[in-house]
Parts: structure tokens; C-alpha cells; sequence
């Protein structure tokens, strides 16, 4: 098993990373945040013509065939940069249910458009009153006598869904789990758009017999626990670069910050708490990796320890998230709470990731359920 990133996945990281630094900095992306829409189309079509929204999608369909592998790399990088644009809402959640349940026409209609960054997708399965179950959704798709279907229901917390073109929605059928894909124009279809805590844009989505394309797949449930896995491994690489990014400031701020006429990082618990915050990051550098091999194994058998071990990697990562962003704000002092200064921005995002899709309560109890990471056994003293 090769725990090291290959020369392309370096070069990948190397190249993003030197494009986020000059086009991506602090005051491009207050000018960003600032904007009506909370995004940037011209850097998302830059984010196009260099291959990244399409790294996963397979080449047949305008993609770069890539594996979840790439994708971490750039949602590690998206995350020192703080990226608004929905690249985990289009890229990873989107374009990766539609490649697993679309019908080849509904994979040759519109993913070709998503690599080349005309077309936003929205994953549209979280409903009011639901909590983070998706396997019961409320909102239903009813069939008529012409063969088409609509849909009726409503969906909360829609990331990516302010600004989406086409909605990827479960709903029951027939009493079982169905995958539906929905132009965001179509009759009967409202959204209300919203601002996160991090500024990242989401909606509310509300369906009145809004005409819907049922989705080509044997197993809706299936996919859904697929695609969320997977989102849930590439946030937890987007955490891992905020998390670096949050040290990184706070190890400056600590060497530059003078009180009584020396750097208040000479102060040694002020080193022993920075030091600490270090091993947080290993410990959800680590767990990241963890997650994005499970999300890539291809053994018999690797769907069921891939959801185990994701939401055990994320128990980690939301723990080290809490303990960096917290420890940031606290000892960069009253400037860390405010809007002009770039820690407050890191310390928002990481709290939002650790409660999106799921949170530390939800994980613990269903990791609690499939028996621990570890199977437990007792020793033979005999």
C-alpha cells in the first residue's frame, strides 16, 4: 500500500497551490464573499480549463478519469484557500451520483457540461425535521399514467443549491429510494437561497409536482451511502487544509506579536499549546488518508469497512477541527473575532464541516452500532 502521493498528485498540488496564492488570495476572496452571488464564475471556469471539476468524471463523458485520490489533493488545497465556489457540491457529490446512476443519455447530457464548468449540481437528500437521515425521505415522486414523473416534498441545507442548475433528489417511490435528477427551472420547483456560517452558499428547495428524470440505478440507497462516503473523505481532506493553513497563522502570529517588548510566543505555554495543535493536525492528516484509502479500495468486501472507517476518520477530524480552530481564535486574541481578519474565516468553515452531513453525537452513536473500528475480542488466558 503506497501512503505517498505520486509525481502527477504532487505536481497537481504544486501547480494549485502556487494558482491559489496569486489568484486566490485574502482580498480576492473577500471581493468573492463580498459578491451577489458568493462566487466567482470566472475563476470557476478556470477551475474548468484546468481539468479540476472533471478530475473524477471518466474521459468518455469529458472528464480526466482520475480517482477520489486526485480530488483529495484539491480539496486539501481548496481548503487552505478557503475556496467558496461548489466544488464539493458539483464535483464530488453531483457529477459522482449522476456517473453512478445516470443513464448513459443522462451521463452524456450533462456531465460534459459540468467538466467544462457551464452547469452547477446541487445533492438535494437532507429534509426538515430529518436530522441527517436520508433513508426515509418525506418528499415522494409519483408517476402518471404518461410514464412522467413528479416530485413533491421539501429538502433543507441544499449545498450548492443557490446557485445550482440541476438537482440530483432522493424521494420515495413506490415506497423504495429513488434518485431523480431536476432542472432547477422547472415548474413547480422553488429555492430559497442562504448564506452558511462560513459563507458558503446552500438553499432550501421546495417541489410542487416538479417534473423529475428518474435516475438509472439498481440501488438508489446504495449510492447515496456511496456518494456521501465520498463527500464525507473529501471534506475531511478540505478540514486537513484549513486546520494547516489556522497553524501556519497562528505560529506567525505568535512570533510576531510583541507584549512588554517581546514576541508573546516566547510565553512556553503558549509554545506547549502550539505544539499540541501540531498534533491535532497529524492526527487528522492521518485519519484523512485513512478515509481517502477507504474511499479508493477496490477489495471484496470494502463497501461496508469503507462506511465504517469513513465516519471513524471523521470523529477525529471534526475533534481536531474543534481543538485548532478554537485554540486559533483564543490566542490570537480579540482580532480573531473579527470580520477583517483572515482566522475567524478558518475558524467558521472548520465548525461548519464538522456538521455537515453528520456531527460527533450522529457518528459515535452509528460507529457505536457497527461494532468500533476495532473488533473487540478477549484474551485467552488460559
Amino acid at each position: 500500500m503506497d501512503l505517498e502521493l505520486s509525481d502527477i498528485q504532487q505536481e497537481l498540488g504544486s501547480t494549485l497551490a502556487k494558482y491559489l496564492r496569486s489568484e486566490y488570495d485574502q482580498s480576492a476572496r473577500e471581493a468573492i464573499l463580498g459578491s451577489e452571488e458568493g462566487i466567482s464564475r470566472r475563476q470557476w471556469n478556470s477551475f474548468a480549463e484546468m481539468g479540476l471539476i472533471g478530475l473524477a468524471v471518466p474521459e468518455g463523458y469529458g472528464g480526466a478519469g482520475m480517482t477520489f485520490a486526485e480530488v483529495a489533493v484539491v480539496m486539501e488545497a481548496f481548503g487552505r484557500a478557503l475556496v467558496l465556489e461548489p466544488y464539493l457540491a458539483t464535483t464530488v457529490l453531483g457529477a459522482q451520483a449522476i456517473v453512478a446512476a445516470g443513464s448513459e443519455e443522462q451521463k452524456r447530457a450533462i456531465l460534459p457540461e459540468v467538466c467544462e464548468g457551464r452547469v452547477f449540481l446541487a445533492f438535494a437528500g437532507f429534509e426538515p425535521g430529518q436530522r441527517y437521515s436520508l433513508d426515509t425521505p418525506r418528499t415522494t415522486a409519483s408517476v402518471a399514467a404518461n410514464g412522467s414523473v413528479t416530485l413533491r416534498g421539501e429538502k433543507s441545507g441544499v449545498l450548492g443549491g443557490d446557485v445550482a442548475d440541476h438537482f440530483i433528489v432522493t424521494a420515495i417511490e413506490d415506497g423504495e429510494l429513488g434518485l431523480f435528477l431536476v432542472d432547477a427551472g422547472a415548474e413547480g420547483l422553488r429555492r430559497s437561497p442562504h448564506r452558511q456560517a462560513d459563507g458558503l452558499g446552500s438553499a432550501a428547495v421546495l417541489f410542487e409536482d416538479a417534473a423529475a428524470q428518474r435516475l438509472d440505478s439498481a440501488s438508489a440507497a446504495e449510492v447515496v451511502a456511496e456518494v456521501l462516503d465520498t463527500a464525507n473523505a473529501a471534506i475531511m481532506a478540505e478540514a486537513v487544509g484549513a486546520m494547516e493553513t489556522s497553524l501556519q497563522m497562528t505560529a506567525d502570529y505568535l512570533k510576531t506579536r510583541e507584549q512588554f517588548g517581546a514576541p508573546i510566543g516566547a510565553n512556553q505555554a503558549l509554545q506547549h499549546r502550539a505544539a499540541d495543535m501540531y498534533a491535532s493536525l497529524e492526527d487528522a492528516r492521518s485519519m484523512a488518508l485513512f478515509a481517502r484509502l477507504a474511499v479508493t479500495a477496490e477489495a471484496e468486501g470494502a463497501d461496508k469497512d469503507r462506511h465504517r472507517d469513513v465516519i471513524a476518520a471523521k470523529i477525529i477530524v471534526d475533534r481536531s477541527a474543534r481543538h485548532i480552530s478554537q485554540e486559533s481564535i483564543q490566542m490570537h486574541g480579540g482580532i480573531g473575532m473579527t470580520m477583517e481578519y483572515p482566522i475567524g474565516h478558518y475558524a467558521k468553515r472548520l465548525t461548519v464541516i464538522s456538521r455537515t452531513f453528520d456531527d460527533s453525537d450522529s457518528l459515535t452513536a452509528e460507529l457505536a452500532q457497527l461494532g468500533g473500528l476495532v473488533e473487540p475480542y478477549a484474551a485467552d488466558l488460559s
